[in-house]
């Protein structure tokens, strides 16, 4: 958390204001974080998402990358005093934008050239995408819920929705890739499409930290169907969601309806 939603929500939100605006002075609040000084006094040209990533072009042909990871997020100010835990901010000649991040793991990059890593990876929103997975999960004995939250094979899917994902389309967490049918991953990619374009349109999913760039709420917590909701009855066929420690996260599914 933030997962692709909560990151295409601050690349929507910060395309409306910062693109053609200076960097006017930065502030490193935070020993842990390091940015080369040549970002003041360049223009942002674009931003765009890379998976979990906020990308910021500048007119010299470098970009700033942002990788919130566990409780990063971002706050537009024009005025106002900062907000506890702010690492970094960025003043621009309409108003500034600060990195707020209560545990830190946040990382700010500069970069002059496209990762050709890139291109292998799938956006989870990518038309095709479940043809993709299949290509490279056929041969996998691996969870699907792992696979999809491998950020070198999919970009943007965290845990939340991947529970989310697995439980549309019926899929149990974990279910070797290499067993799932081209119907299977249809599947997959119909429930990716519809819940991660649903979370967008409503700015994410606010459990504990999130918040977008104006410091409001998501409202996609209030559709969630599986994640959070042990000891619940499945609103599909009624069994009792159950929760387990996989992999280190917890995961909530329907064990009769996910097979």
């Amino acid at each position: 958390m933030p997962e692709l939603p909560e990151v295409e929500t601050l690349c929507r939100q910060l395309q409306q204001i910062v693109i053609n605006t200076r960097i006017e002075k930065t502030c490193i609040l935070d020993s842990k974080l390091t940015i080369p000084d040549c970002l003041e006094g360049q223009s942002i040209v674009f931003v765009n998402r890379r998976g979990k990533n906020l990308v910021l072009g500048l007119n010299n042909g470098k970009r700033l990358e942002i990788h919130l990871r566990m409780t990063g997020r971002l706050l537009w100010q024009q005025e106002g005093e900062k907000p506890p835990h702010s690492r970094f901010i960025m003043n621009l000649s309409s108003g500034r934008v600060i990195v707020v991040d209560p545990r830190r793991f946040a990382t700010l990059s500069l970069v002059a050239d496209k990762d050709q890593e890139d291109q292998l990876v799938v956006d989870a929103l990518s038309p095709g995408c479940g043809e993709i997975l299949r290509e490279k999960g056929i041969k996998r004995m691996r969870p699907v819920k792992s696979f999809l939250m491998d950020q070198q094979i999919i970009g943007g899917i965290g845990n939340i929705y991947a529970c989310e994902i697995l439980y549309q389309a019926g899929l149990a967490p974990i279910r070797k890739t290499a067993s799932l049918s081209p119907d299977d991953w249809m599947l997959v990619e119909k429930a990716t499409a519809a819940i991660l374009s649903k979370a967008i349109e409503c700015r994410g999913t606010s459990i504990s930290d999130w918040r977008d760039l104006f410091g409001h709420k998501g409202e996609y917590q209030n559709e969630l169907r599986v994640y959070g909701r042990e000891g619940k009855n499945c609103l599909r066929c009624g069994e009792i969601i159950k929760r387990v420690r996989f992999l280190g996260r917890g995961t909530w599914f329907c064990p009769n309806c996910q097979i």
